[in-house]
Parts: C-alpha cells; sequence; structure tokens
C-alpha cells in the first residue's frame, strides 16, 4: 500500500491553492464543500474564482509563495499551470512540514486526492496510486450506480440513535448484532424508502417496547418495471432492488440479461402469461406475493415495461396494500417510450402530433374499446397487446375516420438486437404483417410520427422492413415539419 487512505477533518482550516485556473477552480470546491477556509494564490482568477472572492467565500492573494503563506496551512494544493512553480511550492511545504498535493505529479506531493462518492455522511474514496486516475472515475461512477442514493440519510439516522442502542444493548457483541440486523433488515428499508416514520416506528418497537429482538419480522414487496427488453435502461433503482430480493417473481417480457442482476441465491419464479393463455392467474400471483412478503423475504415483482402501464402492477399493489404489507413501486421505462425511440418515431412532434394515447385494441372484459376517441385526428396512437388482432385493428381505425393512408409502424422485440421494425399503413400493414411474420412481444405505433421513423432510425435498421408511406401523405409530413 504506497498510500495510507485517511479522512481529514478540515472545518474552518486554512487551506492553500497555488493557481487561478479550471483545475484549481475544482479543488477550491472541493475544499469548500469539506468546510475549509480557502485561500488562492494566483494573479488572475476564472470567473468562478473571482465571483467566490467578491462574495467572501474564498481569499485571494497575489505574488509569490513563501515560507510564511505556506506555514500557518492545513494543507496545499498546487494547481498551476507552471510545472515550475507547482514544484517550488512542494518543496516550500515539505520544508514547512505541511502536507502538499501537487495535481498530476504524484512524485512531488505528499498526499493525493481521489476520486470521491459523495453521500454525505457516507463518503468513498478511490485511489489508484495515481496510476490510473480515469480508471479510479469508472470505479466511482459505477459505484454510485450500485449506492443507494439515500444512503446518506441512513447513516445519519443511524448516528441519531446510536445512544439509544448503547442503553438498550450493554455489550458490544449484542449492539454488533443489532446493527447487522438494522442495515440488512425492514428499518433500513423503511429509510431508504423515505418512510421515516414506519422506521421509527419499528425501532421503537424494537428498543423500547422490549419487543423480543430479531424476531422475524414481515417483509416488503418490490414492484419494479423492467423496461421494454434492453438492460441498459433498466433504472439504477431497479438494479439495486433486484440485486437486493430473495425472490424475483417475473413475467415472460424480463429478459435473461436483467435476471443476472439478482442473487444468485434467490428464488426465481416464472408467472409469464401470453395473449390467449394464462399460465398463471392474476389472482394466483397476489397471492404468490403476498405468501413470500408475509415469510419475511424481500420480493421483486419483476414486470416488463412500466408496471402501471398496462402492467397490472397496479392491481398488485391494491392486493398488498389490502393485506397491510409494505410495497414499494419503481417505474420503468415504458414499451411505448423504448420502442417508439429505438425506433426513430417520435411520440410527440410539432406540427404533426399533439397529444399520445396509450391504449389497447383488446379488453379484457370483451367490450370493444372507444374506436372513435382512438381514431381522432392529431394525436400519436400506442396500442399495446394487439398484434394478434391486426386486421381488427386497423378496420376499426378505418371505419371510424382515420384515413387509409395514416402511418403505422409494428415494433416487435422492440430495443432487442432482435429487433424488427414493419412500416406502413393502415390500408397496407395487415398484410405487411401477415408476409413478415410479426408475432409478440410487439407494439403498434399509429399516426404522423410513425412516417418519420424511416429516416430518424438509429437502432439496428433493417432495409427490408422500411416501407415507405404513400407519396402524398410522405409530402404532407414534410411539409409539416417545415422541411419543404
Amino acid at each position: 500500500m504506497d498510500y495510507l487512505p485517511v479522512f481529514l477533518k478540515l472545518g474552518q482550516s486554512p487551506c492553500l491553492v497555488v493557481g487561478g485556473g479550471e483545475v484549481a477552480e475544482r479543488k477550491v470546491r472541493l475544499l469548500l464543500k469539506a468546510g475549509a477556509a480557502v485561500t488562492v494564490l494566483a494573479p488572475e482568477l476564472t470567473d468562478e474564482l473571482a465571483r467566490l472572492r467578491d462574495k467572501d467565500e474564498i481569499r485571494h492573494r497575489t505574488g509569490m509563495i513563501s515560507d510564511y503563506l505556506i506555514s500557518g496551512m492545513k494543507i496545499v494544493i498546487a494547481a498551476s499551470n507552471e510545472k515550475v512553480v507547482n514544484q517550488q511550492v512542494s518543496r516550500a511545504a515539505d520544508h514547512a512540514g505541511v502536507l502538499c498535493n501537487v495535481v498530476d505529479d504524484g512524485a512531488a506531493s505528499s498526499f493525493i486526492v481521489p476520486a470521491i462518492v459523495d453521500r454525505s455522511p457516507v463518503v468513498i474514496a478511490i485511489g489508484t496510486s495515481g496510476n490510473a486516475p480515469v480508471l479510479a472515475q469508472r470505479l466511482k461512477s459505477q459505484i454510485e450506480a450500485w449506492l443507494p442514493t439515500r444512503i446518506g440519510a441512513l447513516a445519519e439516522q443511524a448516528g441519531r440513535w446510536r445512544e439509544l442502542v448503547k442503553k438498550r444493548y450493554a455489550t458490544i457483541r449484542e449492539r454488533r448484532r443489532f446493527w447487522q440486523g438494522f442495515f440488512d433488515g425492514p428499518i433500513a428499508e423503511h429509510l431508504l424508502a423515505n418512510r421515516t416514520k414506519a422506521a421509527e416506528r419499528a425501532l421503537r418497537l424494537e428498543l423500547i417496547d422490549n419487543v423480543v429482538p430479531y424476531a422475524p419480522s414481515a417483509g416488503e414487496a418490490y414492484i419494479v418495471g423492467a423496461g421494454p427488453g434492453d438492460p441498459g435502461l433498466l433504472t439504477i433503482r431497479a438494479q439495486q432492488l433486484i440485486s437486493r430480493a430473495d425472490v424475483v417473481i417475473y413475467d415472460r417480457l424480463v429478459s435473461g440479461k436483467i435476471l443476472d442482476f439478482a442473487r444468485k441465491d434467490a428464488q426465481l419464479l416464472y408467472v409469464g402469461k401470453t395473449a390467449n393463455h394464462s399460465a398463471i392467474k392474476q389472482e394466483e400471483i397476489n397471492a404468490l406475493i403476498i405468501d413470500h412478503v408475509r415469510k419475511g423475504e424481500r420480493v421483486c415483482r419483476l414486470k416488463g415495461g412500466d408496471p402501471f402501464i398496462f402492467g397490472r402492477g397496479g392491481e398488485e399493489a391494491q392486493a398488498l396494500a389490502d393485506a397491510g404489507l409494505v410495497f414499494q413501486v419503481v417505474p420503468g421505462v415504458s414499451a411505448a417510450l423504448g420502442c417508439a425511440a429505438y425506433a426513430g418515431i417520435p411520440l410527440t412532434h410539432r406540427g404533426l402530433s399533439g397529444s399520445v394515447t396509450f391504449a389497447t385494441a383488446r379488453l379484457e372484459d370483451g367490450q370493444s374499446p372507444d374506436w372513435r376517441t382512438l381514431a381522432r385526428s392529431g394525436q400519436t396512437l400506442v396500442l399495446y397487446m394487439s398484434a394478434g388482432i391486426i386486421a381488427e385493428t386497423m378496420t376499426q381505425l378505418i371505419e371510424h375516420g382515420m384515413p387509409r393512408d395514416t402511418p403505422v409502424a409494428m415494433i416487435e422485440n422492440g430495443t432487442l438486437e432482435q429487433q424488427r421494425v414493419l412500416r406502413g399503413t393502415l390500408e397496407t400493414m395487415t398484410d405487411a404483417a401477415e408476409q413478415a411474420h410479426i408475432s409478440a412481444p410487439a407494439i403498434i405505433i399509429v399516426g404522423a410520427t410513425a412516417g418519420l421513423g424511416k429516416e430518424l432510425a438509429w437502432f439496428g435498421a433493417d432495409p427490408k422492413f422500411h416501407e415507405a408511406p404513400a407519396p402524398a401523405t410522405r409530402k404532407l409530413l414534410l411539409a409539416n415539419s417545415g422541411r419543404i
């Protein structure tokens, strides 16, 4: 180990930054964030440093480096653009016995500034002994993605409760056991989900009301949107909860790459459905989730797209609420948003579409949707779960007033490597879909913006599935877009 990692408490300690450029500015901001009293030695300052000086947040001095100036400092950072000046600062700091960092010069430094993940009071420092700062930054980004956003709030609350825990448990061993259970249990889950009152109630039961410590408690359900397929579209929060879950209950549209985020010892339960056949009824899925949560397990109900857009996540949340169980909902990139973006189709576009309607041509109660509303002009229509009844869907839209040459796009396996996009019109799409053997999962986008998809396509474009709108329609699209 070339360096001893430490955390310096600067408070209002005087610190010196030599240099007035952009690099020095970054160092000044870091020191101010740590509460230091910063002096900048430089002939000129950036606009931002000048602003800080004018607001009396930093002191500005000009002139030469001196032993007198350095000797009163807690630390010194040499960040000038002149190597000779930085070396002079390093020698002067060494002579005065003051810690000095010379930017991008480890040999001349007595300490280095690491890459920092700041979730105060949780702070993580990453260093490579100055060998690979870019690697340190990459590690920082990965840790930031993994670390819960509210981990700092969790640490702060734990600090407030430390004395209470000491009074409740007499020995270090008992306290350590409590904190181990605390950070992996329901109290921490409440705090991370910003349920502070629920966390305080749980802690009171544990510490004040003399409930038997470490008794099994009810678990929690995570209703999580897995996005349209591409694992890169999974939210950070979704990744965190998938990797934390004891049980993952997933549907047909969740890819194996997303399931790889689950723990190796997690129980994976498949409850997939298809349009014409349900392997398991929704009521049975609800009961399955509730049963595992009541066992004290953390259950991730993983659903393709967004759980509250044709995902029946609302029904599952309602069942959990009726059972008095704790749950949280994590939104996902919906199939409509993800597939449209990957097919190059803007869902709204000035002059073409001022609204978006999400609908399905297949209602479970056997009723028909309001086709007149779905066929109105000036909107983009996104149809879920309708690929299997494409002929009826296109016919109904035409019969209820939508022009036959309205652009249509069908997107199969959207956002995945095997994505296919079939483009046509209300009049041509039925035959084209049959010839191309488009199958679920697929989403249908109807409206003028679907006609822009060919020129805006950027992902996995397959020319044999690009079919331009009729010439008259195409001319209208370009005119409305202001391009002719």
